[in-house]
């Protein structure tokens, strides 16, 4: 697993435990791995039943209706337990109200947006650490 991969991951699980979802429920390996699938191939999101839960079921040996169902139980237990709060401060922006509960596609893509752009800002604060280490060196030298 690369580190960027293992970043990835982290943040897709940290994310997750943010909103709701409980880490010990079936729902939740399936939707971190439906996420990272997503991530990896954005245009699974268009296709999320005949396409992305086929693949997340092959994976786990299940069939594809047990990966749906499984996801929209772990997606109804988080809203139960926070509503749309935390989904909400994840963004910094309203983009439920609390009665408002999001299908498994809308969950998916909110997720694998924010990965996509955790990853896009991880990238430039790795990019950037070369240059101020290189001005750090450059300082130690006029000493």
């Amino acid at each position: 697993m690369t580190r960027e991969e293992l970043f990835v991951e982290q943040t897709c699980t940290k994310t997750l435990l943010e909103v709701g979802i409980p880490i010990n429920l079936q729902g939740f390996r399936f939707l971190r791995t439906a996420i990272l699938c997503v991530v990896e191939d954005s245009d699974l999101i268009g296709a999320i039943t005949k396409k992305l839960y086929p693949v997340v079921a092959k994976i786990y040996n299940v069939t594809p209706t047990v990966i749906e169902r499984s996801i929209r139980h772990s997606i109804e237990v988080a809203y139960e337990r926070k509503g749309m709060s935390e989904l909400n401060q994840l963004f910094d922006v309203q983009l439920y109200n609390c009665r408002y509960k999001p299908s498994n596609s809308e969950f998916i893509a909110i997720v694998a947006e924010k990965l996509i752009n955790d990853i896009r800002e991880n990238e430039v604060l790795a990019s950037e650490n070369p240059k101020s280490q290189d001005k750090n060196d450059d300082n130690d030298k006029k000493s």
